[in-house]
């Protein structure tokens, strides 16, 4: 039962983030012990995805509330979950004393454990306050064994280019693991310093890794303008991530220094993305691309073939993929950071439940052979949709920035001019 629930939930989170693209693996140690310290804006989808990303089993510590039924205890089982009690749970907090427990017994076993420092899943643009937790078990479990253990604490960042959106695509950046040894020395004497220098280091490296802002529309612009000043426009997620954190960091520091220059800054910022969005075109590069109306016949006459399958997944499934989002946005509520998760589970359940109906009344009527050919059949239909509507609407970008460009649009030349210019300064900004 657990292998089936991790590999159905791997294999789901891998259908909706149609990329998972990791930057830094030659960091990532080839052994362990290990902690791996991450970001958490993604509810149950950031464990999983580490999971991906590393390519290995990673045990999870996850709050305590997710084993209260036996639907979630097995849940939690298939991804090696250790129980965290909170208070503001209401839980009883000394039962962490277990939870530690099982957490060192981990890590002299050579595993590797991932956690969350910030204590709770947000979409907050900035890390918020780190807990001790992380440097309290590493420490921990070295001093019970005499600091010979070896253990090292991974950064982890995670981006999700839109992480509510089906087949959106997801950035993971590794940094340089940290050490814990050197605090072997101080540690008898000074257990409370070494677990707050130790946590102060995850921060920093976390820091290092996760892409923050002051406020959330900054955030998305730090990311806007790494696209729209990359030499690819953004299309290598990691390279556009790795852009957007070196303008966040050199604005910071222009801030502090020349603060009127860095609200002109902002300023053409602005107005590029109103010419942007005034123009019509999502994408600046593609006013820049070389016209191809030829190639761009053959490509469109490609995904002709499709069009009969992709109808025939539309059929299948196209109404309760509709009611996913607008379901899962109530469940959630307040909590945004909470969709995707929803989205995830209830996508998997639903468009299941919906095919495996659709087989029964086929079979019903066709026989079992017929019943069982639509519930294989279907969910293939359903991916061929979605990806046929994905390369349509990429086609459609472009003849539009196309016919703008061989029309003589003034407003999509005048865009041309402006990104070269903001490109500009975005490169000085960023050689300062």
């Amino acid at each position: 039962m657990t292998a089936v629930l991790r590999l159905l939930g791997t294999w789901a989170v891998r259908i909706f983030y149609r990329r998972i693209v990791v930057s830094g693996r030659e960091t990532i140690p080839a052994e362990g012990p290990l902690i791996v310290a991450a970001n958490h804006p993604n509810g149950l989808i950031d464990p999983v995805l580490i999971r991906i990303a590393l390519g290995r089993p990673v045990a999870m510590l996850a709050k305590s509330t997710l084993f209260g039924n036996s639907l979630g205890r097995a849940a939690m089982r298939a991804f090696d979950a250790i129980p965290v009690y909170r208070s503001m749970d209401a839980e009883d907090t000394g039962r962490n004393a277990e939870t530690f427990e099982r957490c060192r017994a981990l890590l002299a076993a050579k595993g590797w454990l991932a956690l969350f420092p910030e204590g709770t899943s947000h979409s907050d643009p900035a890390l918020r306050p780190l807990r001790t937790g992380a440097a309290r078990i590493a420490l921990g479990a070295e001093a019970a064994a005499s600091f010979r253990l070896g253990v090292r604490i991974l950064p982890v960042g995670l981006l999700y280019e839109s992480k509510e959106t089906f087949r959106s695509r997801v950035a993971v950046v590794v940094g340089a693991s940290l050490p814990v040894e050197p605090y072997a020395a101080r540690f008898a004497d000074d257990e409370r310093g070494c677990v707050r220098d130790l946590t102060s280091e995850i921060d920093r490296a976390l820091g290092d890794v996760v892409l923050e802002a002051d406020s959330r529309r900054l955030w998305r612009g730090f990311l806007a303008v790494a696209a729209w000043t990359a030499p690819d426009g953004g299309r290598d997620l990691a390279a556009r991530e790795a852009r957007a954190r070196r303008l966040a960091r050199a604005f910071r520091e222009l801030s502090a220094r020349e603060p009127e220059r860095a609200e002109a800054v902002i300023d053409e910022v602005r107005r590029f993305a109103r010419r942007l969005e005034a123009t019509g075109v999502s994408d600046p590069f593609l006013l820049e691309a070389e016209a191809a109306p030829a190639r761009f016949l053959a490509s469109l006459a490609s995904l002709l073939p499709l069009v009969p399958l992709a109808l025939a997944g539309a059929v299948a499934g196209w109404i309760p993929y509709r009611l996913v989002r607008p379901a899962a946005r109530r469940l959630a509520g307040a909590h945004k950071d909470l969709v995707s998760t929803y989205k995830v589970v209830l996508g998997f359940f639903v468009m299941l439940l919906t095919y495996a109906a659709e087989a029964l009344f086929v079979g019903a009527y066709l026989g079992w052979a017929a019943g069982l050919s639509v519930f294989v059949a279907a969910p293939a239909l359903g991916l061929v949709a979605v990806r046929l509507a994905e390369r349509l609407r990429l086609r459609r970008d472009a003849l539009s920035a196309w016919w703008r460009v061989a029309g003589g649009d003034r407003a999509a030349r005048e865009l041309v001019l402006r990104r070269r210019e903001l490109c500009e300064r975005v490169d000085a900004a960023l050689a300062g």
